[in-house]
């Protein structure tokens, strides 16, 4: 497999074209957008390892994906796809910004999961937006936002039954989407950075984490190994 041009250079992660048409290859940074070094590249290898993992284990549930295969520590090779400008974040449990916007106790299990977009601007404000705001900005058709929402409340009961029996509390998660010959398919990531996990104690309460890549390399370690049993 050859790399070819650099076709996006994102804050935690890298897409390069190849010589095969169809295929680009993710390779995720050794730091963070805001410069900081991941301790030469040991969050990139867990999130690369989870995120290949995790794409496996949503593939043998037939959700469709881009994944292809795991090329090495820090990358994979992935269908390439027209991306979908929008963020769609599904909660299972109020987080401290979900809380702090709906007035509700952080913590908080919700009785129905809550699913929101948000549109991935040019100013990279990402604003909330609703199901016509993607029809008006043409993000996408009726139907393919049907095969959205349902895609992504399928991988929210995959997630949560597989991370209840490693102990984990899926409280929320950020997916992203595609199209590959017109069909729909989830694209991206999902790393420890776009998956907020709590470890539930043996009483049942819940040890929080912090969101996305604000947690300590421990944390990361922590998750990781709850995740492979080991």
């Amino acid at each position: 497999m050859e790399i070819k041009d650099l076709l996006v250079d994102g804050p935690t992660k890298k897409v390069y074209s190849t010589n095969q048409s169809d295929q680009v290859i993710v390779a995720y940074n050794d730091s963070t957008g805001k410069g900081k070094k991941k301790d030469g590249g040991e969050i990139a290898e867990m999130n690369n390892t989870v995120t290949s993992y995790l794409f496996e284990y949503l593939e043998s549930y037939n959700v469709p994906t881009h994944f292809a295969k795991k090329l090495d520590s820090k990358s994979f090779l992935a269908k390439k796809s027209e991306s979908i400008s929008m963020v769609v974040d599904v909660y299972n449990v109020a987080s401290k910004k979900l809380a702090e916007r709906l007035s509700i106790d952080e913590g908080t299990v919700l009785e129905y999961p809550i699913v929101e977009l948000y549109y991935k601007d040019e100013k990279n404000t990402r604003p909330m937006i609703n199901e016509y705001h993607a029809y008006a900005l043409g993000l996408c058709e009726r139907k393919d936002m049907t095969s959205i929402m349902r895609i992504a409340t399928k991988v929210n009961a995959v997630f949560k039954s597989f991370f209840d029996r490693k102990k984990l509390k899926l409280v929320n998660f950020s997916l992203e989407f595609g199209r590959i010959h017109n069909q729909i398919v989830l694209a991206d990531e999902v790393s420890l950075d776009t998956l907020n996990l709590w470890f539930v104690k043996e009483d049942g309460s819940f040890d929080r984490v912090p969101e996305g890549s604000d947690k300590s390399k421990d944390e990361y370690q922590q998750l990781k190994a709850r995740i492979f049993g080991e």
